[in-house]
């Protein structure tokens, strides 16, 4: 009797025609779905090789199931009976088909990480200025300031007409400080 490659994506499925726990003629994709994430589990596969298989042996036989679900309406349907033996054929043939297509998608979709990854990268590499500065630096910059315009200031004018409390307040903090 023919038999697959332990490696070969459809080697699950082989294995469960012929135990009959999965209808050769009527492919049901969730169950072989499931199979496969059972027979990873069960193996505790850490090789993303095997899922990668799994997955493209499901996308194959999905694919042949919207071909007889939806044919072509101009060509006339043939009911046919084909055998494992061809569809592994069809699948080998049509297999670098497939992987070109699985790869162009994960590549658009590494590039939407990529894009996500260098928005995230340019946030944190931010950096905003924070001023630090003593009390006596800001003072001497104000005199030098008043200096320049040829200004006076008292500090009975900066509170006339004000309400006094908060003034004395930052006073007295800064009093404090010294």
């Amino acid at each position: 009797m023919w038999r697959f490659e332990e490696e070969h994506p459809f080697a699950l499925a082989y294995r469960l025609v012929e135990e009959g726990k999965l209808d050769p003629w009527d492919v049901d994709i969730c169950a072989l779905a499931k199979a496969y994430m059972e027979e990873i589990k069960r193996h505790e596969l850490l090789d993303l090789r095997v899922p990668a298989r799994a997955l493209l042996a499901a996308s194959f036989l999905l694919k042949k199931q919207a071909e007889v679900l939806f044919p072509e309406p101009k060509q006339k349907r043939e009911r046919k009976r084909i055998t494992l033996e061809e569809i592994v054929e069809q699948f080998e043939s049509q297999q670098e088909e497939i992987i070109e297509d699985l790869t162009d998608r994960l590549e658009k979709a590494k590039k939407v990480i990529r894009k996500v990854k260098v928005s995230v990268k340019r946030r944190r590499e931010r950096k905003f200025p924070i001023h630090i500065s003593k009390f006596e630096d800001a003072l001497q910059e104000l005199k030098n300031l008043f200096k320049e315009k040829g200004m006076v200031l008292s500090f009975y004018q900066i509170i006339l007409g004000k309400n006094l409390v908060p003034y004395l307040m930052a006073l007295m903090v800064l009093y404090q400080e010294d």
